[in-house]
């Protein structure tokens, strides 16, 4: 059985887990992300996931992340937060990692996501996005679609990109990194100048 827990709710036990869970993310080093979500002397290391979540605000101050559970495995994580350069707009889908044995089942659409959006409406933003580099922003088109051999339902009012996906055509800074930007408005009148933060 499936079931969320927020980082600052883990207890020590879950906690050693979800350290185990990165650490083994960082040893896939056929995934070009491998080497965000762990690093030995990780309280050195800001790039880090574990150094985000334990000397960093990005999480605890207006953000959230969370852990997925399969029983006491831990078997996939993700946070959100409040952009930098927009206070209307969260950022999700942040240092997603799911273990390889559960990819392909919807993970991150079905459970990660929707804790998410249910966050980002609870706490009033008008608008939640997804980031993707250089190496991975073709899956914005998939989220557009279905992919040929997958069997998921219609998008429901949980799931990002119910109210539409909209597209910044160009590359944007977030984070001091290169980013490409697909984002739902949970407010219809959400608005924002994204050339004011538009990389060449």
């Amino acid at each position: 059985m499936y079931e969320i827990i927020q980082y600052q709710n883990l207890s020590d036990s879950q906690l050693k887990t979800f350290y185990e869970f990165l650490r083994n993310a960082w040893l896939e080093k056929s995934q070009p992300a491998h080497v965000n979500m762990w690093a030995d002397y990780w309280n050195t290391k800001d790039y880090t996931l574990p150094y985000l979540l334990e000397k960093t605000d990005r999480f605890k101050k207006n953000g959230n992340f969370n852990i997925l559970f399969d029983s006491d495995k831990v078997i996939a994580c993700s946070g959100v937060y409040q952009s930098a350069f927009c206070e209307d707009l969260v950022i999700a889908g942040t240092r997603t990692w799911i273990d390889k044995d559960y990819r392909n089942l919807s993970i991150a659409r079905e459970f990660l996501l929707p804790a998410e959006k249910e966050w980002a409406i609870k706490n009033n933003y008008k608008a939640i996005a997804l980031c993707f580099n250089d190496y991975n922003k073709n899956m914005i088109k998939i989220w557009g679609r279905i992919r040929l051999g997958e069997n998921r339902t219609t998008r429901q009012p949980h799931h990002i990109f119910y109210n539409g996906l909209n597209e910044v055509k160009h590359p944007v800074m977030v984070q001091y990194t290169r980013q490409f930007i697909a984002y739902e408005k949970l407010d219809p009148e959400f608005s924002f100048n994204w050339s004011s933060i538009k990389m060449l």
